[in-house]
């Protein structure tokens, strides 16, 4: 088959590398702390591989994903930094883990004495970072009320043979709601106190501390510990699904596609499954290559989403397709093979997308199927 080209792909996520290295610049020079971007869900659709070396080139310090599959994916990619798995890896795996140099959240005391288990007379060590519960009530050992017991627990775990406890983290509930702040307040509290409570039991390991998601970093500077985590802010999106164009981040993708035909249709003309937008004039539409199987949502059919082709706001008619979308581009100079910026940098702000679709700024991206080329824009080198 011949290479394709940005002008013969028929969809592709075009990836600015250079804007996640500034955002990730943001999160150091604002909290002066060490930086673990979260690049789970193949870096929110994004690219894990092609994100994580670049980041890891311009001086982060660690990373996060989901699962072991995520870890050894960039392991095998020559990263090298941390890569803490947060989700449950099976206890079966635990060799895995080792082989590949990954840190396993330790999300209750059970999984870690199977983890432990598993590891028996293998002489092998896995780096295990403990989740504490202070709020989420989702995973984690329970800190909401009895925090000695929480810390008591976190001990007998750091003294299982082939775990080697090298950090303690929790994860806020409502960081990007400012009503919520006292919840937040909390929330900080149980870990702080869990924190004393394990040095008063007489630990004296090297811990990673760290609390501080997106929403932390950019809203609770209290919250900062020894590292910080970023997860959406790698992106460019801000946790509340705010669009500030003026603020410190940048987004780093766009969704673009091509024009495949031009149609000009009559008045009274219904377009696309189930007749639900009808013309009311003489209407030129643009037939472009995405569709909902490409990340742009179905949930946007007739709701005044808009792409910019040849340099023009041109709105969105008709439901969108599986493979195809159609925009009224009656008036404008489109012609076949145009370039479509569906949404992302130089379109419309993927918050807005998000509140046409009802759902937050980092699904669509996170839906990319494996048919969306990736073009990225390489960063300087260091």
């Amino acid at each position: 088959m011949k290479e394709l080209t940005k002008e013969t792909m028929r969809c592709f996520a075009e990836i600015d590398l250079s804007a996640m290295v500034h955002n990730l610049n943001v999160a150091k020079t604002m909290t002066g702390r060490k930086v673990m971007a979260v690049i789970k869900g193949d870096a929110h659709g994004h690219g894990a591989v092609k994100c994580g070396l670049a980041l890891e080139a311009h001086g982060c310090d660690a990373f996060a994903v989901a699962c072991l599959e995520e870890g050894i994916e960039l392991r095998q990619a020559g990263i090298r930094v941390p890569v803490l798995i947060l989700g449950w890896t099976p206890a079966e795996f635990a060799m895995d883990l080792a082989d590949n140099d990954l840190t396993q959240s330790i999300l209750d005391e059970a999984y870690a004495e199977e983890l432990s288990a598993a590891l028996t007379d293998s002489g092998r060590t896995v780096n295990v970072h403990v989740k504490l519960d202070t709020g989420m009530s989702r995973t984690g050992i329970y800190s909401q009320a009895n925090h000695r017991a929480a810390a008591e627990a976190v001990f007998r775990i750091s003294r299982l043979p082939g775990l080697h406890l090298t950090g303690i983290f929790t994860h806020y509930a409502a960081a990007d709601v400012p009503a919520k702040n006292d919840y937040t307040a909390w929330q900080l509290g149980n870990y702080k106190k869990v924190l004393s409570e394990l040095d008063s039991l007489g630990f004296r390991g090297e811990i990673v501390r760290h609390a501080s998601n997106s929403a932390a970093v950019l809203f609770h500077p209290e919250t900062y510990f020894d590292m910080v985590r970023m997860g959406v802010m790698v992106y460019g999106f801000y946790p509340d699904d705010r669009f500030r164009p003026d603020g410190p981040l940048r987004q780093a993708l766009s969704l673009k596609a091509r024009v495949i035909e031009l149609r000009e249709l009559p008045a009274g003309t219904s377009v696309s499954y189930g007749c639900t937008f009808v013309t009311d004039r003489p209407t030129t539409v643009a037939v472009v290559s995405a569709g909902y199987a490409d990340a742009y949502p179905r949930a946007l059919s007739n709701k005044g989403a808009y792409a910019v082709i040849a340099g023009e706001r041109c709105p969105q008619i008709g439901r969108v397709c599986m493979d195809l979308s159609m925009f009224d581009v009656t008036g404008k100079n489109v012609k076949r093979g145009d370039e479509v910026i569906l949404y992302g940098r130089g379109g419309m702000p993927l918050e807005e997308i998000a509140a046409l679709a009802g759902t937050i700024n980092c699904e669509p991206t996170s839906l990319l199927t494996k048919r969306v080329h990736k073009v990225y824009l390489e960063p300087e080198a260091q």
